[in-house]
């Protein structure tokens, strides 16, 4: 029996040490679990460290090129926080087919985690007709005017008129009264939109909007148009024209007909019934340096798409009255434009101030849309990934 017991003592003592050894194991276990956890849990912090660090790359690299189009880094080591990130811009340099497409790549790293990203920048060029009406100061409008949209590609106006897409805006106010109607948006940067019980804006109003660059045609382009310009090789018809003073008059009656190019005037003047006509398949650029004076039942591009003639303007004043017509864009940013007694403009008139009234209209052809400068107004991410 007491052989037996003291066996059986034996057997407990090695029955106890197993269990140790097992508690002991699983505690050691449990120890590198934690260690592995925590191992983990840092890695993914210093991973997501790394990453919003190449975030930050691709920020401050956004923020050189929205200030200086042509910068091109690189930018190496910046200490963001406990991680570091180096950004290299690529361009047409590097790659021809990718135009004026810019690609950004920012690397950051913490603790030896490292993560790459990758965007794709293209410039958004400046569009300088995007408005039927804008005036710097002013846009008013009385007594059953009007404006609309339609779009020249797609045929006539009766086949493409749309009751949207006629946009109006200012920097400064819009009043608007006696069954005035405007078809698309009204928005001023910072001014009041006044409409009497008749008037109507068929679509949204605002009045925090970013207020129009006017300095996109600058006194370089004028320069440029003088030393270019077709004036008089590219005329054909009646008129009288002044190499001295580079003014055109078109007397009553009398038919111009301009060839494609671009032409420079001081001033432009149309009697009663005289016209001003674009060849078939031209485009003509027009820069002035004075006023565009339109007599009445005389007409600027009559029957002609918009984006055929486009015209820069420094004069102080263009008066569209008395059932007269004007296809095409006009920009002066010191000029006060008049629309009235049954004249009809068909494509975008922005100037100093804008008034329609009396049974005008401004029809916004929409084919401006894809007229752009080479004006770059910003620079945007298209694409992006993580590398």
């Amino acid at each position: 029996m007491k052989k037996f017991l003291t066996n059986q003592k034996g057997t407990a003592i090695l029955i106890v040490l197993a269990l140790i050894a097992m508690l002991v194991a699983v505690g050691i276990m449990s120890v590198d679990r934690s260690t592995t956890d925590i191992q983990l849990s840092y890695n993914q912090l210093h991973e997501e460290q790394s990453f919003y660090g190449a975030e930050a790359g691709i920020a401050r690299a956004m923020v050189e090129l929205n200030k200086n189009f042509s910068w091109r880094g690189p930018i190496v080591g910046e200490q963001l926080g406990g991680s570091k990130y180096t950004v290299i811009v690529l361009d047409s340099t590097w790659d021809s087919t990718l135009a004026d497409t810019v690609i950004i790549r920012s690397t950051a790293n913490r603790e030896g985690a490292a993560v790459n990203l990758e965007v794709w920048i293209a410039p958004y060029y400046f569009q300088p007709f995007i408005y039927a009406a804008y005036g710097a100061d002013s846009i008013i409008m009385r007594n059953t005017s009007c404006i609309d949209s339609y779009n020249s590609d797609s045929g006539s106006y009766d086949s493409t008129v749309l009751p949207e897409g006629g946009d109006i805006g200012t920097n400064g106010y819009i009043v608007m009264a006696q069954t005035a109607n405007v078809y698309g948006d009204a928005t001023t940067s910072g001014g009041t939109i006044t409409l009497d019980g008749s008037a109507v804006i068929h679509g949204d109003t605002s009045t925090s909007e970013d207020p129009l660059d006017f300095t996109v045609v600058d006194v370089s382009d004028y320069a440029w148009a003088e030393t270019n310009s077709l004036a008089p090789s590219g005329f054909t018809g009646s008129y009288f024209y002044d190499p001295t003073t580079d003014a055109l008059a078109i007397n009553n009656d009398d038919t111009l007909v301009l060839s494609d190019g671009v032409y420079y005037f001081s001033s432009i003047t149309l009697g009663q019934t005289a016209s001003l006509q674009i060849a078939p398949g031209a485009n003509v650029t027009i820069y002035m340096t004075g006023d565009l004076t339109i007599g009445q039942f005389s007409s600027v591009n009559p029957g002609g798409s918009a984006v055929d003639l486009t015209v820069y303007s420094q004069g102080n004043m263009l008066e569209l009255r008395n059932h007269t017509e004007f296809n095409g864009a006009f920009w002066g940013p010191t000029t006060n434009v008049i629309v009235e007694n049954n004249t009809n403009v068909y494509g975008s008139i922005i100037s100093a101030s804008v008034t329609i009234e009396n049974s005008a209209c401004v029809h916004f052809d929409r084919s401006l849309l894809k007229l752009i400068t080479t004006e770059i107004t910003r620079m945007d991410i298209v694409a992006w990934r993580q590398m």
